[in-house]
């Protein structure tokens, strides 16, 4: 049986000599994750290093509530250890004792024996197995936003990633799998020397279990399949290619819970909804509850969409029916939508439109190393994942991080040992559908008219970022080494699926995506003191079921929020001034204000010289408010649901407090106008990113 293409096989996780008699692991689809010993601690499929003899007691941990059993096999797939039992309920925890043999070769998920596989290796004995059947890696890297002049970063993600699908689809044998797919999913990441890693996955069938009554949904999808592609930009050439071999993942939809059930059955009760369901099989996608919503014209935490994936025939489409539930928790639909399809140029539509070349290259051209596949996709069509230490140092930085609440990862940074920010993080992405024009007006005044939380448009989300609602969460560092015209320095990545299922996001990762978004929010760190937030969106969201509407309106509208308690070189206080293109102005209260070209905020040590800039341009917006309990910011998204449902925009919390000499909460605002130029959710992605700028540290 095939080895799953891991971090491990090429070298990318150390081997562990000399490990414990007791091995802890956890078990999530996108890999196994190594807890204990610390040698393994973090690692994606670690190499477990045995001695042939001992005894050995295994315990791995259930961490996204999906069905794993754990099995150790010989080199010829015959299985030696298990395997075991199925354990389907998160934080459930397994034990496995064996004594170690020589012809242990494997150790793997029997339901996902592709992605969640790891190598054995016997103490004193060489490992030539993963040298042998994986491709060295390139000597490229990824791009940075320093890297390119101008916009061409953000170009390269506009074009480039559509590009690079197509000349992939151009491969007679990866076209014909994927024009059989029922629906995809695409990752895209740029690389140095000219080079675009390119990948699409789907699955051709979907066979649905259970039901309401049962009090669960099972899905399968069967025969799904990665296309990997490395393709030179220059001459839009597939210069390496990968096919994987097709297999079944499986996940639960949803299992019964009191308020759902009452929910589900008022959706499925609907005469609109049984129009589509009725003789065909279906599940369900809770995208949301009410606490990140405004729809309809009902408020912030009144409305909660359900989302129904329907088999009609041989097509998979959505079903949305929004739920007003200020009155009744298991809600009143208010409307019911039918979405054919989930992104605007599906990949098996694609597939049809694109020009194949007379003979496949796939035995011809290099095998996709998995270091240069996709980070979203790398392992077997999950994410690679490559956690940092807590507290680790980089490029004069140091950085201190917690995992993902509903905020995104929270940094705490310093620079040449002094602080610069004491929390950073996400707290909300705007995502906004059929706006009415905009007309010179500010974000809140856009967004929000009557300075309460109901949307001026058709549907907003207050997107959270975390593990558990779509993780996956943190990524890992991609370091930049120095060169000519730019300093070294690194990415930390996390990327979020909100809404999806697990935070191996099977669904989505399978094309089920209608709903759940796909955000990457990467923080970068140069040598020369400079700080760089940057979003990107892929999509898709609920955009096919606005497209085409209403030319008139703003189809739709983001805003990616970061959240700085700023300390330059001090906790105890900052001085605060904003240059407004002619001058310097000491700002004494609380504000808001909207970027303009050569507009800079700077917060200065009152007893120091470090300063932190931060320049605002016509696409950013800032508020700067004092630090205070209660408010969102200094409070996680949805813990309180009174402080929660009365949030719509950060300015809200301005009101003339005093500031100077004060902790202040810096918030940045960057706008992504998707409706501007054409930016097709999964084909084409939306970068913006913000720059702040150190000195007299």
């Amino acid at each position: 049986m095939q080895a799953a293409a891991t971090g491990t096989a090429l070298g990318l996780s150390g081997t562990v000599l000399g490990q414990a008699d007791e091995i802890q692991l956890g078990g999530e689809t996108s890999g196994w994750v190594g807890e204990a010993p610390s040698e393994i601690e973090r690692e994606t499929n670690p190499t477990l290093t045995l001695e042939a003899g001992s005894d050995y007691t295994l315990t791995w941990t259930n961490l996204d509530g999906a069905s794993h059993n754990f099995a150790i096999e010989d080199a010829d797939g015959n299985d030696l250890v298990g395997p075991t039992e199925i354990v389907s309920s998160e934080g459930e925890s397994q034990t496995v004792e064996f004594t170690a043999t020589e012809e242990m070769s494997e150790y793997y998920c029997q339901p996902h024996a592709q992605s969640m596989r790891g190598s054995i290796e016997l103490a004193g004995a060489a490992d030539t197995t993963a040298a042998a059947d994986e491709p060295d890696p390139l000597d490229v890297r990824r791009i940075s936003v320093r890297d390119l002049d101008n916009s061409n970063y953000e170009m390269l993600y506009t074009y480039r990633k559509r590009r690079a699908l197509e000349v992939l689809l151009s491969d007679p044998e990866i076209n014909d799998t994927v024009g059989n797919f029922l629906s995809g999913f695409e990752a895209y990441d740029p690389h140095t020397d000219r080079l675009d890693s390119i990948s699409v996955q789907g699955s051709p069938d979907v066979e649905i279990e259970g039901g309401i009554d049962e009090g669960a949904f099972e899905v399968t999808v069967r025969d799904r399949q990665v296309a990997y592609g490395l393709v030179d930009r220059q001459h839009d050439e597939l210069v390496g290619a990968t096919l994987t071999e097709p297999h079944d993942v499986s996940w639960t939809a949803w299992e019964a819970d009191d308020l759902g059930e009452a929910r589900l059955r008022t959706v499925i009760d609907d005469s609109r909804v049984q129009e589509h369901i009725d003789g065909n099989d279906w599940y369900p996608l809770f995208k949301v509850a009410e606490e990140i919503t405004s729809a309809r014209g009902i408020e912030h935490a009144g409305v909660s969409p359900v989302v129904l994936f329907v088999k009609d025939e041989d097509d998979l489409a959505a079903v949305a029916a929004y739920l007003d539930v200020r009155e009744d928790e298991a809600g009143e639909v208010v409307d019911v939508v039918r979405i054919d399809d989930f992104v605007e140029f599906p990949p098996n539509e694609l597939a049809a439109q694109v020009a194949t070349s007379d003979e496949s290259v796939l035995e011809d051209v290099q095998d996709v190393p998995f270091e240069q596949r996709p980070w979203y996709t790398a392992n077997d069509g999950y994410h690679r994942m490559e956690e940092p230490d807590d507290s680790f140092e980089r490029s004069g930085w140091s950085i201190d991080w917690e995992p993902p609440g509903v905020h995104g990862i929270t940094v705490s940074a310093s620079y040449e040992g002094k602080p610069v920010f004491e929390t950073l993080d996400a707290p909300v992405t705007y995502t906004g559908y059929m706006l009415p024009p905009r007309e010179g007006r500010n974000t809140r005044e856009w967004f929000f008219p009557d300075d309460e939380p109901v949307f001026n448009g058709d549907l907003l989300f207050w997107d959270i970022h975390s593990v558990d609602f779509g993780g996956p969460g943190p990524l890992g560092v991609i370091e930049y080494p120095e060169e000519p015209g730019r300093p070294e320095g690194f990415r930390f990545r996390s990327h979020y699926h909100t809404g999806a299922h697990g935070r191996s996001s099977e669904d989505f990762h399978s094309g089920h995506r209608f709903g759940p978004y796909n955000y990457d929010i990467s923080y970068d760190f140069y040598d020369d003191g400079v700080f760089m937030p940057v979003w990107r969106r892929q999509g898709p969201g609920f955009i096919t079921e606005y497209i085409g509407q209403d030319d008139e309106k703003v189809t739709q509208q983001y805003i990616s929020c970061i959240a700085m308690d700023v300390t330059p070189g001090t906790t105890d206080g900052v001085e605060v001034e904003l240059f407004d293109g002619d001058e310097w102005i000491r700002a004494s209260e609380e504000f808001y204000v909207e970027g303009e070209p050569g507009m800079i905020a700077r917060f200065s040590n009152p007893d120091g010289s470090e300063t932190i800039d931060l320049p605002l341009d016509h696409d950013k917006e800032l508020v700067v408010v004092r630090r205070t309990e209660g408010e969102i910011g200094v409070e996680q998204r949805i813990d309180d649901m009174d402080v929660e449902s009365a949030f719509y925009h950060p300015s809200q919390y301005v009101d003339g407090e005093s500031i100077q000499g004060e902790r202040v909460l810096v918030w940045l605002l960057m706008e992504a106008s998707t409706d501007q130029m054409p930016h097709p959710a999964g084909t084409t992605s939306f970068v913006t990113f913000g720059e702040v700028t150190l000195s007299g540290y």
